[in-house]
């Protein structure tokens, strides 16, 4: 029986990709004329490991091109060629093919072999027009190192049912591979060959490490023979662990005392040329130490009194205090400097204290929090009527299950919580891509790409950002010698910015262009017989982008000038419960602003009631609630109500009205009018009752009922009474047209 090594296929395309992602990000950031030598390592690290995987579990176009890729990213490393940016422009593209080639093993499609051809040619040619340029000396020996090749010798063993043909077929197609002994799990006898490549021993530990536990194979490097008593096969000294890097070359040997690598050698336990084991183990019978600390240097005599202080040698002297007697001679010669200890992989461990997690989990988790929020709403409200004396018990129960309920709920709500930066650091590509393609200079500042928000804005955030980003850089930020002409920098500059406002989290995307046009905007409106006039604000003015085909592009290229997206924009912006807005000024720059709540799961709204229903307002939107005078009630004739607050007048929407609830009250004079914003526009709402305000479970009301206009969503109340959200955005931008007008014409009669 074989084990299906398809069901390890998830592990590696997820770690594929995010090595993909950390190659992208390095590139990107990468200064061609001096570039950081721990980058260049860890860019190589990345396409080694993609490529150890992908021979591993049998995608070989994958591994021949990631191949191509590492050995022009080694020599780059080494020194043996310079950095160009035709270079980078070339490892993009590859990241890009292994993306793609990527998604197709992900899928089952059929892979694109002449992308992946194209590009394995350019980088083939790349190396050997770099091997035709002379070399120094010093890089040439570097090279040579490079290119020398590794005989290793491996000992397998693996378990009942593991596939270890398939293995060594793998290993077979990356250099010379003899057998040696089969292997026999009936009297526990292991592989062994002998493998000889251009892999180092840890690279090939790293590869066998997809397949088998690190106690099912070891790796030795081959010496020539030298040695104890093993005949030039398995030194103790060489045996290698995956992963594990150290000063000889790259690899760390691991010694034979149990370390695991984990602990360096104590110095000056053999000299060279001695066997190592035979002088550590009468060492260590000699001291009683067993290796696990360090001798102590002979205290001279000098030394003697401290050692018998209240000290016993274990503490340094204080400072400032001075030693009675010199040290003699021989104590006071130089001590040998200790070995510098690694320190630890801070990414590694952050790595271990992590795991995936499917989302569809996380949400049905929520659900069901929301589910005991509810419940628990529902204790509240019924324990509200009880005697407080008889039912003292019971009550501080369901107090400390709304407390732990709350915890829960933020706990939970915490993992929804996904950093911007998985937004943000797509960019860096696009904006450099489009840059050479439009032929301007553009410098990218990202700032709080910490702030979180939920997962579920995460994959919406994309295409709309992505839109904007494209306008600034083809509409925004002017050509280079256009902008020297206006006495700017050269070099463009692009911002994307998110922070935490009260319950929501706001996006910017700016820049330092030439800004929006007033004149060229309503021109456009004109010509295509939109209603404007030049007493519009700026804002209405700017509004006007978002209509469906408004383009003031003076032709239209592959980037843009169709009249297509904006709207869209919009449209997915407010289907999140979110706004956007514009701040525009002339040769200044641009603002684009998205405004989103923290999540779509739960909101903080203020229910209130419309005759015998109960309706729930996002608290983000409301400004603030009155009971008006009669005096401050106008009414326009055909045009609807108006009410008069603080020298403007704002339209009045019934709500009983808007949602056909015949027992709501009808006067303004009678009710409470609530006062809320939404897509630069405020109304105010007439309700009966404000009931009050708390945290709300939003269920989604398309996947239970259907789309209904004006209505958000739905909750249930703690009584198990649903109650329906408001969509404020849709009810402001029904009455933007005659009864937004009343208050114009109201404003104009006064």
């Amino acid at each position: 029986m074989t084990i299906d090594m398809s069901q390890f296929h998830q592990v590696f395309f997820d770690e594929a990709e995010e090595h993909l992602a950390t190659m992208e990000s390095l590139l990107l950031a990468m200064d061609v004329a001096q570039p950081e030598q721990e980058d260049l390592h860890a860019i190589f690290r990345a396409a080694h490991s993609i490529k150890g995987g992908a021979a591993t579990f049998g995608f070989a176009e994958m591994a021949e091109l990631t191949h191509v890729l590492e050995n022009l990213l080694d020599r780059v490393r080494k020194g043996a060629m310079e950095l160009t940016a035709q270079m980078v422009d070339a490892f993009l593209q590859a990241k890009d093919a292994l993306q793609a080639m990527l998604v197709a093993y992900k899928n089952g499609e059929a892979l694109d072999g002449e992308r992946r051809g194209e590009i394995q040619r350019r980088l083939e040619e790349m190396e050997g027009r770099a091997a035709e340029i002379s070399v120094p000396a010093s890089a040439q020996e570097t090279i040579q190192a490079a290119e020398s090749l590794w005989t290793l010798f491996l000992e397998l063993t693996p378990a009942a049912g593991q596939d270890i043909h398939s293995l060594l077929a793998n290993l077979a197609a990356q250099g010379d591979l003899t057998i040696v002994q089969e292997g026999r799990l009936d009297d526990e006898l292991p592989w062994v060959a002998v493998f000889t490549s251009s892999l180092a021993a840890d690279e090939v530990a790293e590869s066998l490490a997809f397949s088998l536990s690190p106690e099912q194979f070891r790796v030795s490097v081959d010496r020539c023979g030298e040695g104890g008593d093993e005949y030039g096969f398995f030194l103790p000294d060489d045996r290698v662990e995956p992963g594990a890097r150290g000063v000889a070359g790259g690899v760390s040997y691991v010694d034979e005392d149990g370390g695991f690598g984990l602990f360096e050698p104590l110095p000056g336990l053999h000299a060279p040329g001695e066997d190592a084991g035979s002088q550590r183990l009468a060492q260590m019978e000699s001291d009683g130490s067993f290796g696990l600390f360090e001798p102590l240097t002979a205290p001279g005599k000098g030394d003697a009194k401290d050692l018998e202080g209240d000290g016993f040698g274990l503490f340094g002297g204080a400072p400032g205090v001075g030693v009675e007697k010199a040290p003699d001679a021989a104590s006071s010669e130089a001590k040998p400097a200790a070995p510098a200890r690694p320190q630890p992989d801070k990414g590694a461990a952050a790595g271990e204290n992590s795991i995936r997690v499917n989302i569809e989990k996380v949400d049905m988790l929520l659900n069901l929090v929301g589910e005991l929020v509810i419940t628990q709403s529902m204790l509240m409200q019924s324990g509200s009527a009880l005697d407080p004396v008889e039912h003292e018990r019971l009550l501080n129960g369901i107090s400390s299950l709304q407390r732990n309920s709350r915890e829960l709920q933020e706990a939970v709500m915490s993992i929804r919580m996904t950093p911007i930066a998985f937004v943000f650091n797509r960019f860096p590509r696009v904006v450099r891509d489009l840059a050479g393609k439009l032929g301007k200079q553009i410098d990218l500042k990202m700032v709080g790409e910490n702030t979180e928000l939920d997962k579920g804005f995460i994959e919406k955030l994309s295409d709309p950002l992505t839109h904007l980003v494209r306008n600034s850089l083809d509409h925004g930020i002017e050509p280079p010698d256009a902008r020297v002409a206006k006495g700017k920098s050269p070099a463009g500059r692009l911002t994307l910015r998110a922070f935490h406002q009260g319950g929501s989290i706001v996006i910017e995307v700016s820049d330092d262009g030439a800004g929006l046009s007033r004149e060229r905007i309503l021109a456009k409106a004109r010509e295509r017989d939109m209603p404007v006039s030049d007493n519009m604000s700026d804002a209405e003015v700017w509004g006007l982008i978002f209509e469906a085909g408004f383009s003031t592009a003076a032709e239209v290229t592959d980037v843009s000038g169709r009249g297509v997206g904006m709207d869209v924009v919009k449209r997915n912006i407010q289907n999140m419960g979110g706004r956007i807005e514009i701040d525009s000024m002339a040769d200044v720059g641009t603002t684009m602003s998205i405004r989103l709540p923290l999540t779509l799961a739960i909101m903080d709204g203020m229910s209130v009631r419309v005759g015998h229903e109960i309706y729930v307002l996002p608290l983000g939107f409301i400004l603030e609630s009155l009971q008006p005078e009669p005096a401050a009630i106008k009414t326009v004739a055909g045009r609807g109500e108006v009410v008069h607050i603080r020298g403007e007048y704002l339209p009045i929407v019934a709500l009983g009205r808007y949602f056909n609830v015949g027992t709501a009250r009808q006067r303004a004079d009678e009710g409470i009018l609530v006062i809320v914003e939404a897509s630069g526009a405020r109304v105010a709402l007439l309700v009966d009752d404000l009931i009050g305000q708390q945290q709300f479970v939003v269920k989604n009301l398309e996947t239970n009922y259907r789309k209904v206009d004006g209505l958000s969503g739905a909750t249930i109340l703690g009584d198990g009474q649903v109650a329906l959200i408001l969509d404020i955005s849709t009810i402001a931008r029904s009455n933007s047209g005659p009864r937004g007008s009343a208050a114009q014409m109201a404003a104009a009669a006064e």
